[in-house]
């Protein structure tokens, strides 16, 4: 009887536009299930919420098990809740991608033919409890974890750490990724082509309307994205499928499409490509050698490494590196473009922050001037 009243419940709940079948947390197989019932039934809204107890101690508002806060998403439950741990596979890389024959082509999700492979240790993209809780400064001042650090952040808890919930609803999201709270649809479909529009998730925040006390330069990223405002084939570090950049581009990717957030930041924060040494802002650890990167808009040799994850030097080989489906060529032969060089790339490209029109790695500079 119990298990069919909480069946009966969830149905409800999706009917009543809670929860979707592509919610993960509610997927029949592989979704939530903390209380076992027999036959065990997965994706239950037991996960969260007790119906009459919680387990002999009083619930928290809202009738949940756990507080109403970050603790939620890692112990919900008991003491083997769902996010606490870092996935194995960690970190996501280009065999994550989805393919051209995916609904969304390029996003990184686990997945086999373009289908996602469900469970919690295929979310390659989280760093764990202990990376995302990082309180420690990075020597620009900078936490390594800002979207849970920053005093800034929308959302907070009682202790004034940002919530999960700033950029996740755990019912429903209006991305079907990732139960994102904003769009973020960064390549192919029937998108607007505005990168405001594409990807919300992330240049809602970090744009003009972003939240009050959130450092300027952090503020322009939308603008640097904005091909009004840029409209020199450069903003959002733009896709103009350049031989002289790459061999060649998958299918979803279209002449004047601007990169991803998600191809160098992971919003939750960053271990380093070898474990040890953590990125500042967020940078991922998506690619060998982005270890340490702390101050890539003034440390030539950091800013080479930053930029050398993804670009191939002129004497390297070509097609060495495949970026979201697009195969790189090595750069144009010019001495500053050498492995053996040790100029930041930011000298020709920029790493100006102080206006809506500066070069950056966003809005990069042609290298001429």
């Amino acid at each position: 009887m119990y298990t069919q009243f909480v069946s009966l419940l969830s149905l409800l709940l999706l009917q009543l536009g809670q929860l979707s079948a592509s919610n993960p947390h509610f997927d029949p197989i592989h979704g939530v299930d903390r209380i076992q019932t027999s036959p065990t039934t997965n994706g239950q809204c037991t996960q969260c919420h007790p119906l009459h107890d919680n387990f002999g101690q009083a619930p928290e508002p809202k009738l949940l098990f756990a507080p109403n806060d970050n603790q939620l998403c890692y112990e919900a439950g008991g003491p083997n809740g769902c996010h606490a741990l870092r996935p194995s596979g960690y970190p996501a890389g280009e065999g994550d991608r989805m393919p051209a024959t995916a609904a969304a082509p390029g996003y990184f999700e686990a997945n086999s033919g373009g289908q996602r492979l469900p469970g919690v240790l295929l979310r390659r993209r989280w760093p764990g409890m202990e990376v995302f809780e990082d309180t420690r400064l990075a020597p620009t001042g900078h936490y390594y974890s800002p979207h849970r650090n920053d005093p800034d952040m929308p959302l907070q808890d009682s202790d004034g750490n940002g919530l999960c919930r700033n950029c996740h609803n755990p019912h429903e999201g209006a991305s079907e990724h990732d139960l994102l709270t904003r769009v973020y649809q960064p390549w192919g479909g029937s998108w607007a082509n505005q990168a405001s529009v594409r990807m919300a998730a992330c240049l809602d925040c970090h744009g003009p309307t972003g939240p009050i006390g959130m450092e300027p330069e952090n503020r322009l990223i939308a603008d640097y994205y904005d091909k009004g405002i840029n409209n020199d084939g450069r903003a959002g570090h733009q896709i103009r499928r350049n031989r002289d950049i790459a061999i060649s581009w998958p299918t979803w990717v279209r002449s004047g499409d601007q990169l991803p957030c998600f191809d160098c930041h992971n919003p939750h924060g960053s271990r380093g490509s070898d474990g040890v040494q953590p990125n500042a802002f967020a940078l991922s650890d998506q690619r060998p050698g982005w270890k340490g990167l702390t101050d890539t808009r003034n440390d030539p040799a950091q800013n080479r490494a930053f930029c050398l994850g993804c670009h191939i030097p002129a004497d390297g080989v070509p097609g060495s590196i495949t970026v979201d489906g697009i195969v790189m060529n090595t750069l144009p032969d010019e001495d500053e473009h050498r492995s053996n060089r040790t100029e930041g790339c930011f000298e020709c490209h920029g790493s100006d922050y102080s206006s809506p029109t500066s070069s950056n790695v966003h809005h990069p500079g042609d290298g001429e001037d």
